[in-house]
């Protein structure tokens, strides 16, 4: 969109300052917020106080009389390594473009859109991807808009998102899918296959993790899950996260496994229960979660699994939510079903 196109729709657009916050997330929620609930917390953790957050990739639409905010993008790029895979210099992410639903289809979010991508060309980046990015609201573009919580496991009423057409039409290459998946946890039994499979390997501990481990689950990380894994919980640790929210699998006493769980009394906000409305819902989640090489084909998959069910619901939480995986064979096999969908996409810039 030109200055003159966003003149004719009444606003201005500026660069990020932090009194606009509380505006971007009304506008967020006018948007978004029936399916994706945006609290200060949240937006706090994983945009102006990322460290991969910019104020130039961050641009706000406003009203020239009263400056209330009616939409805004974020784009980043990685600011310190992601572990092994580095600063990811052949891409950069459009975090999110939120346009009040009174403003949208005046072409803001394109003038939103370009503004991202021309803050990720003058980085360098020669590729955007849409989501995705470290400390991520969606890992990709919402495909479904349904009910804001979950219902007691099944899947939502559905719409082909919106947002997809407008991706397609801006240039967008849209390829791959990724799921949050949902169960309630009042019904939750340990299946048999389960029990045979722990039965089976008494050199093998899983439980959640104790003060002390950290190195030991660190150093698992740096050989197994070298990127984004091992650098994201290495920032949980580092920011005060507590061990005990990591379920491990330890044999002979080292770490060999893990799982990351969140629940409402979580100094972090994970990914998988950023959309339950905190301070109103007993859900908890899961991700990552993983297996070294060695362990694999056991099925202490599913055991890990079913320790961290009964771990959280040990810890009060009623359902929960494992975000961003395409794995729903492997999780349906304890219950979880598909609670919100997304699909991938890019564009050369």
């Amino acid at each position: 969109m030109t200055a003159r196109a966003l003149s004719h729709a009444g606003l201005d657009l500026h660069p990020y300052h932090p009194e606009m916050v509380s505006g971007m997330i009304d506008a967020w929620n006018a948007a978004l917020g029936e399916a994706f609930p945006m609290s200060e917390a949240l937006f706090r953790q994983n945009a102006s106080e990322d460290p991969h957050f910019d104020p130039a990739g961050c641009w706000v639409a406003s009203e020239p009389a009263d400056r209330r905010v009616r939409g805004f993008c974020l784009a980043k790029v990685a600011r310190e390594p992601i572990g092994v895979d580095g600063l990811l210099e052949d891409r950069g992410w459009i975090s999110v473009i939120a346009v009040h639903p009174a403003f949208q289809r005046r072409r803001l979010g394109t003038a939103l859109l370009r503004k991202a991508e021309e803050f990720l060309r003058s980085r360098g980046r020669p590729r955007a991807v849409l989501g995705g990015d470290p400390g991520h609201f969606f890992p990709g573009i919402p495909v479904d808009v349904g009910r804001g919580r979950p219902t007691s496991g099944t899947h939502p009423v559905s719409a082909e998102s919106a947002a997809l057409a407008f991706c397609t039409a801006a240039g967008y290459r849209l390829q791959g899918d990724a799921y949050d998946l949902h169960r309630p946890l009042g019904n939750y039994r340990t299946p048999q296959r389960v029990n045979a499979a722990l039965a089976a390997q008494t050199d093998v501990d899983v439980r959640p993790l104790r003060p002390g481990e950290e190195q030991s689950l660190l150093a698992f990380l740096d050989v197994a899950f070298p990127g984004r894994w091992r650098y994201t919980l290495g920032r949980f640790l580092a920011g005060g996260g507590d061990i005990g929210d990591v379920m491990g699998v330890l044999h002979r006493g080292a770490v060999l496994g893990f799982a990351h769980l969140f629940h409402p009394a979580s100094r972090w906000i994970g990914p998988s229960i950023a959309w339950t409305r905190r301070g109103r819902s007993r859900a908890g989640g899961l991700g990552p979660m993983g297996l070294a090489p060695t362990l694999r084909g056991r099925g202490l998959g599913l055991v890990l699994l079913d320790h961290s069910v009964r771990h959280l619901a040990r810890l009060g939480v009623e359902e929960m939510i494992i975000d961003w995986t395409v794995l729903l064979d492997f999780y349906g096999r304890l219950g979880f079903v598909p609670w919100k969908h997304y699909r991938h996409g890019e564009r050369k810039l």
